[in-house]
């Protein structure tokens, strides 16, 4: 991974240092083709451009720092090689992924991120639930990676080409906006974005990864797997851009995955899959921003996430190593006195998801991408955006109030060393307001949207607001709880409402009834296969019809010329009437 960091740092000086103001710079290396059949041709070549390299940075940055603190973290040497061995081909995935400019070849990355997924979750496999949940996250990506492959084929019938940029030229030249086929196209090609993205109903894979190890997490959750569905989607924005009606698909389902995670994560006691659900709610906020076609600050949105989710994953896996693997919220507490260091990271984090006014930087990447969307019309969807905050900031508060102030009930720690702090370090800087905008190349390739700003100030007193109100829940609900509260909490509404939550709304249930049993219950009924049934209908007629013929050998010959006889005379009416 090191490698790789500074042959992207060696990429990026080169890539700056060529660059002409007002023109796309896009390196194409071609490596042989790989399929030739007739005029069917896919070559196996490699494209950097802006896009691409924002993409590298990313991966080989966060890659590296989580590579960096696994060392630190993980104790067997055993299960530091594994890692290793998975992650690595993981990142080649992902580097196949955005350098390839043939969907064709990019479907070799997206069943390779699949693969990595499957043996990352599935690393302490020799736990049978590790295994189940395993091959359910594999099962969940292959079942959308169907609708992607629907896409590439629509689009190779209608355009006679998968390369991307011939791709995105002959739909603007010879698709209407808004026709039938661009619907089909856009709408199969997110479906198949969706499992990776691990947007609702796809999430179910996203909630397996809290059986991998910590690292393993991080790479999963921020910096891997989620860029795949991200790029694909900025890879082909301009022809998302001729699909009005899939953008308000991508913006209904993104507000169901912000209200589904957010409030899951308030009832939750596992510390990973607070932190899972707290990160896939702001996943959302990324295809927000692809429903406003505010492509340019989908970008900054997926940089704030990831520097936020790893920050995130990495504090609480240090909280969880030093408690000996105890991931129970509530069996914690009164961990300020001993770890002072730790408690002000999760504060940070907490100003940053909290989206703290003026101060952190998704403050203003969050607010504008909500404004973006209530300028187009959709309150209901703003307003979802809000209350996703809102929810999210509860939800690392109670993680905070029930970690750090409430009563000690843990007491023997193991001891870290100051080195695995480093990388939370690094990221910390990077969620303040001073990185809110990026100089990104990604002039010319994809759309730079422009947000209007009439009105925008009022919006952003509103976001002010709504975050100093999450504050005040915060210390009414968990950090100074009084009768009141309880009685409140204690209501059979709001039981309900919790157990709904904490069953995460019954969707496994759901899957189950609607898909599990139906399943189960036609194997059951075809455990025999009613084809072999006819078989074995013909091949008893079959029997009689032999059983009858061989009783007519019987060794009479008057029989034999009765017979003889009968037939001379079916052959003569046969002659006389045909």
């Amino acid at each position: 991974m090191l490698i790789i960091a500074l042959i992207t740092v060696f990429s990026c000086i080169d890539f700056y240092s060529n660059t002409v103001p007002d023109m796309t710079l896009i390196y194409t290396r071609l490596l042989w083709n790989w399929i030739s059949v007739g005029d069917f041709v896919i070559p196996l070549s490699l494209t950097l451009d802006g896009l691409s390299l924002t993409f590298l940075v990313l991966i080989s940055f966060f890659g590296f720092l989580i590579y960096f603190f696994a060392a630190c973290y993980l104790t067997l040497r055993k299960d530091i090689y594994t890692f290793y061995a998975y992650s690595n081909l993981l990142i080649a995935s992902m580097l196949t992924i955005i350098l390839v400019d043939n969907l064709f070849v990019m479907l070799i990355g997206w069943e390779g991120v699949s693969i990595s997924t499957y043996l990352l979750i599935g690393i302490y496999y020799q736990q049978a639930r590790n295994g189940y949940a395993a091959v359910k996250a594999f099962i969940v990506m292959h079942l959308t990676d169907i609708f992607l492959i629907i896409g590439i084929f629509l689009l190779y019938q209608t355009l006679n080409t998968l390369n991307i940029h011939d791709v995105l030229v002959q739909a603007h030249d010879n698709l209407a906006v808004d026709s039938d086929i661009i619907f089909w196209i856009t709408l199969m090609l997110f479906l198949g974005a969706m499992s990776k993205s691990a947007l609702f109903p796809m999430h179910s894979w996203f909630a397996e990864t809290t059986l991998a190890p910590m690292p393993a997490v991080a790479l999963l959750q921020s910096s891997t797997v989620i860029l795949a569905g991200v790029y694909l989607v900025l890879r082909l924005s301009n022809l998302f851009m001729m699909s009005s009606d899939v953008l308000a698909i991508i913006s209904m389902i993104s507000s169901l995955t912000i209200l589904f995670a957010s409030t899951i994560a308030l009832v939750q006691y596992d510390i990973k899959r607070i932190i899972t659900y707290i990160n896939l709610a702001q996943i959302s906020y990324l295809f927000y921003a692809f429903s406003t076609q505010s492509w340019n600050l989908s970008l900054n949105c997926l940089i704030n996430y990831s520097v936020t989710s790893t920050l995130l994953i990495l504090a609480s896996s240090i909280v969880i190593k030093k408690c000996q693997g105890e991931r129970d919220i509530s069996k914690l507490g009164g961990l300020i006195k001993s770890f002072p260091t730790l408690y002000i990271v999760f504060l940070l984090i907490m100003l940053s998801l909290s989206a703290i006014p003026w101060i952190s930087a998704s403050f203003y990447i969050k607010g504008d991408i909500i404004w973006g969307v209530m300028a187009q019309g959709r309150l209901i969807s703003g307003t979802i955006g809000l209350i996703g905050i809102l929810f999210s900031s509860l939800g690392i508060w109670r993680l905070i109030s029930m970690v750090f102030y409430h009563k000690q009930r843990w007491y023997d720690f193991t001891k870290i060393k100051w080195i695995s702090y480093s990388p939370i370090f690094i990221l910390l800087v990077f969620t303040t307001a001073l990185f809110i905008h990026f100089p990104l190349p990604i002039h010319g390739i994809i759309p730079l949207g422009k947000l209007d700003t009439n009105g925008q100030l009022p919006f952003q007193l509103l976001l002010a607001a709504v975050t100093g109100l999450s504050f005040l829940i915060a210390y009414i609900l968990y950090v100074r709880p009084n009768s009141e509260v309880r009685e409140v909490l204690n209501t059979p509404m709001i039981k309900l409402f919790l157990r709904l939550c904490n069953s995460d709304w019954r969707y496994d249930y759901l899957l189950n009834c609607l898909f599990v049993k139906p399943y189960i219950y036609l194997a059951k009924l075809l455990k025999k296969d009613p084809i072999a049934l006819w078989d074995n209908w013909i091949m008893l007629g079959i029997k009689k019809i032999n059983a009858f013929i061989v009783d007519l050998e019987n060794g009479q010959i008057r029989w034999y010329m009765v017979s003889m006889v009968i037939g001379s005379i079916i052959i003569l009416m046969l002659l006389i009437f045909i």
